[in-house]
């Protein structure tokens, strides 16, 4: 029988014979219900289902998935009744894994392929329906055929690729099954691996009795006793019109939560709603909204564009392979197994950039989306791109062929295999880590935002990310059996292109990414290096720092340095290097880095405390945020803010300290961008708690600040202001936690805005910040 004959026997079966009772798609749904009842799945799962409220993704994707199943079974064995024997059922043979494409290997095989798939994708049409099809089960034509596109990009240099994803396969595969053979990182995210710090801690426990800001002012003197000196504000004016998010580097923007241009403010809350207020009369002009099924994490605004990143969760319906008892007449064993095509549904981590036109403000519209596998783990922006980075686990399913299980994807295409990249393993202590996850990196342009200009993935983890403006840089830290390394990526990149890459690694563990920087195409790093003996006798801690070529060889060290203590906080400007080491006192170095390979220790200033965050203030200053601690016992008295004088790098001091007693938490240390810093207009601000002021019993309440300082020569820091969160005028009940952690402080001209969940409130700047006005949002 040839291939037409076999088409046109197929039409006329599908014309001719009945569908018995027993397969009507009524009757099979009741016998799979009293197979349900006779099956008594537990209680837990079928109160899960029972208590989803019709209407829900949960009880779509329920009935999806039920419906799915029926059609499938009805779909087999309508094929059998017509018959079609499983034999004339042989699924596509795909090309080899590395090419470019999968092909049927010969129009009967495509013909009798296709009745089967006809049949399945009616029963997938018919879930599709029932299920009010939404992103948590979809059904993806690119998806459910495993295609590879070429990629538009050449692979970089100076980084190994994958040659096959048969190689990339049976590697993961050797993996999986013995690992033991392989140190494995440890994998989390920047939010994960962000350090809280003891003192947080010892806080909230070593707390002293306070009074807060008077709870019938917002704005309020700061406690009495509770500053160390007494301050005069000094009135002052600055070129810069508005506040910009705190970043590492001045021409690297990052993403956050609320942003401004100077004439609108963008605040997006942890819904995903992004409203833009006009910043002068305080009216909402405009909304973005999210989608329940999303979680929204940060966004960028610049010019008439913003671009919205978001994490989700979505079933993906692929193409498989099911084995059924043979049921050919030629073909009495019955035993013997044939396989057809079936549908199955596995969920996928993805995260999206949503890119808006925001030319008219009133009413933002969607111009693309850009989508890539992985969970999200930090984004940059640089000269109209936005960098995404993601991390993807790695499955290795039932053969190369499933590149579903292992192969992350960029919209709706896979990775091509020489985009992926494996860091070279030179040595047990140089790159130990084997593949416990992928380094997704993708580059979207404002022009084209549904696709990427770029996209590679690196067979290692991340957790810390430093952007230079020619580098990207990723470090993940390990553990080698005898002391903690950080294994480093370099990844070179110019107008939303990869284009070269190196790897290498050092001993030790960073504090965060101001412990990495880059200058004169070197890359500096500090780390704590601790370590046990063979027999985990002996526990030691030092702190390094170390200097590596572009090829992320190490040119230069110094090692060995502040034993038993730990880094705290790191910044470097030009030749030279800062950073904070922590025990009971607080040591800040100073590094001679102008000679790579000759790095030298300039200077030592021991003081009480440390400082968690470094930013330079103005010419010759640098300032330090963090807490102020007892030398003797290490219990923390208060937070402090330090500024140093590093005019004289080798001779650096501390000018001035101001202390806030019984601050119980500070996140913006943990993290920089929430911090508002702009020393050019003379003001630094950032939010912090405490715990009830009753000294006599224990009281869990919490009082939420922002505060806003400024720093003269003469009389040094100065405290502009402290609003009371709790009292501001935004929330009617009681303050809640992420209210807190999402507060932020911006300036405009003369007027400063606390802009949260719940809404806005303005101060005037000039008139000793009182309040000005208060936009809440409309719930």
């Amino acid at each position: 029988m040839d291939d037409r004959e076999l088409m046109d026997k197929i039409r006329k079966s599908m014309e001719d014979t009945p569908v018995p009772d027993s397969l009507k798609p009524e009757n099979v749904q009741k016998m799979l219900e009293e197979q349900s009842k006779n099956q008594q799945p537990d209680e837990a799962a079928r109160t899960e289902k029972e208590d989803q409220p019709k209407g829900t993704a949960t009880h779509r994707f329920w009935n999806a998935r039920t419906s799915r199943y029926i059609g499938a079974a009805a779909a087999v064995v309508v094929i059998a009744a017509l018959g079609i024997t499983p034999g004339m059922l042989k699924t596509r043979t795909g090309a080899k894994s590395g090419d470019t494409t999968y092909t049927a290997s010969n129009d009967a095989q495509t013909a009798s392929e296709s009745a089967n798939e006809t049949a399945l994708e009616q029963a997938d049409i018919q879930s599709a329906e029932e299920s009010d099809t939404t992103e948590f089960d979809t059904v993806s034509p690119e998806a459910a055929e495993p295609v590879k596109a070429a990629q538009a990009t050449d692979p970089v240099s100076g980084i190994a690729h994958m040659d096959s994803y048969d190689d990339l396969y049976n590697m993961l595969k050797e993996w999986n099954e013995n690992p033991t053979t392989s140190n494995y990182a440890r994998v989390m995210t920047i939010e994960e691996s962000a350090d809280t710090g003891s003192a947080n801690t010892a806080a909230a426990s070593d707390m002293a009795s306070s009074d807060a800001a008077s709870p019938d002012s917002a704005i309020a003197a700061y406690p009495e006793g509770k500053i160390d000196s007494a301050f005069s504000y000094d009135e002052k004016s600055d070129s810069d019109d508005y506040s910009s998010t705190n970043t590492q580097e001045e021409m690297i923007d990052e993403a956050d939560i609320v942003k401004t241009d100077g004439t609108y403010i963008y605040a997006m809350d942890s819904k995903g709603t992004v409203r833009i207020v006009d910043a002068a009369s305080m009216k909402l002009i405009g909304t973005i909204n999210g989608e329940n099924s999303a979680d929204y994490k940060e966004m960028y605004v610049e010019g008439s564009c913003l671009q919205l990143i978001r994490q989700q969760v979505e079933y993906v319906t692929y193409k498989g392979e099911l084995n059924l008892p043979s049921a050919s007449d030629e073909d009495s064993d019955s035993d013997s197994m044939q396989s057809v095509r079936s549908s199955y549904s596995m969920p996928v981590t993805t995260v999206s950039v949503l890119t808006y036109d925001i030319s008219d403000r009133t009413a933002p519209k969607l111009t693309g989306t850009y989508q890539q596998d992985g969970s999200y783990l930090s984004s940059r922006r640089s000269n109209g791109y936005l960098y995404l980075f993601t991390s993807y686990t790695p499955d290795t399913g039932n053969n190369a062929d499933q590149l579903e299980y292992y192969v992350p994807r960029s919209g709706q295409e896979y990775i091509a295999y020489d985009h992926i990249y494996l860091p070279e393993q030179e040595g047990a202590d140089d790159f130990s880590y084997n593949g416990k996850a992928y380094l997704v990196s993708g580059a979207v342009a404002v022009g084209t935002p549904d696709q990427a200009s770029d996209i590679m993935a690196v067979v290692s983890g991340a957790e810390t990310f430093y952007v230079s403006e020619n580098n990207i840089y990723s470090a993940v830290s390990t553990w080698n059996e005898k002391e903690t390394r950080t294994e480093l990526v370099r990844i070179g990149y110019a107008d939303g292109k990869f284009t070269d890459g190196s790897t290498g690694s050092v001993a030790g563990e960073l504090n965060d990414n101001f412990s990495l920087d880059e200058y004169a195409e070197h890359l500096r790093v500090v780390t704590t290096v601790e370590s046990w003996s063979y027999d985990y006798s002996d526990f030691s801690r030092s702190n390094s720092l170390y200097v590596l070529d572009p090829s992320m060889k190490t040119v230069g060290k110094i090692e060995n340095l502040a034993k038993g203590e730990e880094i705290k906080s790191a910044r470097f400007m030009g030749e030279t290097g800062y950073f904070v080491t922590y025990k009971n006192t607080d040591p800040l170095f100073s590094v001679d880095l102008s000679d790579p390979e000759n790095p030298k220790v300039l200077g030592e200033l021991k003081i009480t405390g440390f400082s968690s965050y470094l930013h330079f203030y103005g010419e010759n200053k640098l300032l330090g945020i963090g807490w102020e601690t007892d030398p003797d016992t290490g219990n923390t008295i208060g937070m402090k803010c330090s500024m140093f004088d590093i005019s004289d790098p080798s001779d650096v001091k501390e000018t001035d300290r101001f202390v806030l007693k019984d601050v119980s938490f500070c996140d913006a240390l943990t993290n920089y961008r929430s911090i508002l810093a702009a020393p050019k207009k003379g003001l630094f601000g950032f939010a912090y708690g405490m715990y009830g002021s009753n000294s006599d019993i224990y009281d869990p309440s919490e009082n939420f600040y922002y505060s806003v300082f400024s720093f003269d020569e003469e009389d040094g820091f100065v405290p502009n202001a402290y609003v009371k969160m709790n009292d501001c005028g935004l929330f009617d009940d009681r303050m809640e936690w992420q209210d807190y952690r999402t507060a932020r402080g911006i300036y405009i001209k003369d007027t400063f805005y606390l802009v949260t969940e719940k809404g806005i409130a303005s101060y005037n700047m000039a008139d000793d910040y009182s309040a000005a006005g208060i936009l809440k949002w409309n719930e």
